[in-house]
């Protein structure tokens, strides 16, 4: 069995569209093994779009290149493809559907046509059941909602860890590209609140291209450990008090550990659903980046941590919006099922949160 992947990841793209794909393709390996089906996997990306071909290696899947986004992958046979790519929609999908192949997209603007067997949107937004109605077949299984947010295997786990919260202690991570150099704006923020008893992790990737300015950052600072691909994001998440950090699947991440969040959009697309978990308490939305500086966050952080104790606790329960028996466990059973089910009639399957 063969799996193919189309996804590209850049210091402008960011790495999270590749990071889920990989932990889909992973669960797939696994439940296919189960049946002592060997699932190979390669990953089609962008020449200059492969931030995570290391990753990609050291995972076992091969990568194949291609020049330009749009480029036809006609040549790449593979019995499921998983397409995660803003820039792609039917018209890629369409030839792919054709050639016999099972064709999993993974969205979350709902803003073009999609041809697919499947789609997977884990954004929580207050149209969720009707967002893609227009935008797919009417035989598209349709998987919404953070159940099916694609996190890595050890969000599932870090529970049984008994990780103990330190008190006044900061998460601060805005993925692993962080283009606009967030990071940097909020290891500012913490200059400001000296009075404070706060200490801190940083997280960055390795792609960051503003990681030296950070280091030298870090090493002016008593009390902050500078992490770069931590391979332990859930661990520091379920000891962490509050995190200052991105949208985007962070925010599922974040859900899962039950951690309170300070929350920036870096992108358009991030807007929306922190919007709609702001509005549940289930985070504070500081601002869009092109309208916070380190003097906005270094205030959040202050009315933050001088709340009453009844105010504080708005931001908890978080664990329930993304529920343990979700993930790319229960995607690859849906995916399985759609292998094993010829000529599927069961029409759409709407999960609401």
């Amino acid at each position: 069995m063969r799996l193919a992947i189309r996804v590209d990841a850049s210091s402008d793209i960011g790495s999270g569209h590749a990071v889920r794909c990989v932990t889909l393709a992973k669960a797939l390996q696994q439940a296919f093994k189960a049946d002592n089906i060997l699932l190979k996997v390669d990953v089609v990306i962008t020449r200059g779009a492969d931030m995570l071909n290391d990753a990609f290696k050291a995972a076992g899947f091969s990568v194949i290149h291609v020049n330009d986004i749009y480029h036809n992958v006609s040549h790449i046979k593979a019995d499921i493809w998983i397409v995660d790519h803003y820039q792609l929609d039917a018209e890629f999908e369409t030839p792919l559907v054709n050639s016999g192949a099972l064709v999993v997209v993974i969205d979350d603007l709902a803003n073009r046509q999609h041809n697919c067997h499947l789609l997977i949107d884990a954004n929580l937004t207050n149209n969720a059941e009707h967002r893609y109605n227009t935008l797919v077949t009417n035989n598209c299984v349709q998987l919404i909602g953070p159940k099916y947010a694609l996190l890595r295997e050890e969000f599932y786990h870090v529970q049984k860890q008994m990780v103990t919260r330190t008190p006044d202690h900061i998460l601060i991570c805005f993925g692993g590209s962080d283009p606009a150099n967030t990071t940097s704006m909020a290891i500012d923020a913490l200059k400001e609140v000296k009075e404070l008893p706060l200490t801190a992790d940083v997280v960055i990737g390795a792609g960051n291209t503003h990681k030296q300015t950070i280091i030298e950052q870090v090493q002016l600072l008593d009390n902050v450990t500078l992490h770069v691909d931590s391979q332990n994001m859930a661990e520091l998440m379920c000891k962490a008090s509050v995190m200052i950090g991105a949208g985007g699947s962070m925010h599922w991440e974040r859900c899962i550990c039950d951690l309170p969040g300070l929350i920036i959009t870096i992108a358009d697309n991030q807007r929306e659903a922190t919007q709609c978990l702001a509005s549940r308490y289930a985070c504070e939305y500081i601002g869009h980046v092109t309208s916070v500086n380190h003097e906005v966050i270094a205030l959040a952080l202050r009315n933050y941590f001088v709340k009453s104790g009844s105010k504080r606790v708005t931001q908890k329960r978080l664990n329930q919006i993304v529920p343990l028996d979700g993930g790319a466990a229960s995607v690859s059973k849906e995916i399985i099922y759609l292998i094993n089910t010829k000529n599927d009639e069961r029409g759409l399957t709407i999960e609401e949160h």
